[in-house]
């Protein structure tokens, strides 16, 4: 294995590590008192700036570009992570993030590809496909049943609607004539003025929170606003596609033990076994394993 081959290894690895920090910590806030336009507010306002450069080289609207294509991507990618994750964390525990967030994240942009993109998916991908779809259904459809009353249903939709959300903007993003950094800061420029309007309809209430939780907060979401998008990226550009999309099979679980070790909210056995059916199923869908079949005979 080369030196290069190491290094987009350990990228992939950060960039996992850094969306399942984004996941555990949110939750935790959220269940801290954090309310949802805070945490919003402080993402959009760490990325936009931070970001600020890059977009005004930009010209803050790059020309040329479709209206349509830049209302989906600042939408897309604002939307579900500045309201739809936080609000899944009011109804459902941390560690079932990472089955209905990353997990469904290729069973959307499969979809999204199919309709809208005409992508073809073989057979073996499809497999895949179907198995992250049983995982999601039987965790959810147990859990609607088993916890109908504590509404823990109403988070799996929201984590859902929002892994959708950010596959219609990886959609739009595909001919955008914009690398990983540049779609991210244009997204995080123009999500700062949401912020602000919601956050002067609703207000901004910070105290129930140190400090200290609030700079790990923003630390967390310009972590995965920006730095796993640059990390990720890299990886992706050294071991492919279809290599670097497999490691975030490894996200539901880190997130599941990540929740019990530092949260003290242990993951139920079905949440377990959902874990293990979604990262199945995101493996196969990634093309990992139909890439090796093409060589084998080869």
């Amino acid at each position: 294995m080369t030196r290069r081959t190491l290094l987009a290894v350990g990228a992939a690895l950060f960039s996992v590590a850094i969306w399942a920090n984004f996941l555990v910590t949110t939750g935790g806030m959220t269940n801290g008192g954090l309310g949802v336009i805070e945490l919003g507010f402080i993402r959009a306002t760490v990325c936009g700036i931070v970001l600020w450069p890059v977009a005004r080289r930009l010209g803050y609207y790059p020309k040329g570009m479709e209206f349509w294509r830049f209302l989906v991507m600042v939408i897309g990618a604002g939307s579900g992570f500045l309201f739809l994750i936080p609000l899944g964390f009011a109804y459902a525990p941390p560690a079932d993030s990472g089955i209905f967030a990353p997990g469904t994240m290729p069973l959307w942009a499969a979809l999204v590809s199919i309709v809208f993109l005409g992508e073809r998916i073989s057979a073996i991908r499809g497999v895949g496909y179907l198995l992250i779809a049983a995982g999601i259904l039987g965790v959810g459809g147990y859990d609607a049943i088993a916890s109908s009353g504590d509404g823990v249903w109403i988070g799996y939709v929201y984590f859902a609607s929002g892994s959708l959300l950010f596959a219609f903007y990886a959609a739009a993003q595909r001919n955008s004539g914009l690398d990983a950094l540049e779609a991210t800061a244009l997204v995080n420029f123009w999500t700062l003025p949401i912020a602000c309007i919601a956050a002067s309809i609703w207000g901004l209430d910070y105290s129930s929170v140190s400090w200290v939780a609030i700079s790990w907060t923003g630390f967390a979401q310009f972590g995965s606003g920006v730095i796993a998008i640059i990390t990720f990226t890299y990886a992706t550009m050294t071991l492919g596609p279809s290599r670097g999309a497999a490691f975030i099979a490894l996200t539901p679980a880190i997130v599941a033990l990540a929740s019990d070790w530092f949260l003290g909210q242990p993951a139920s056995p079905m949440i377990w076994i959902g874990v293990f059916v979604v990262s199945i199923g995101v493996l196969i869908a990634s093309g990992l394993f139909e890439r090796q079949a093409v060589a084998k005979p080869a």
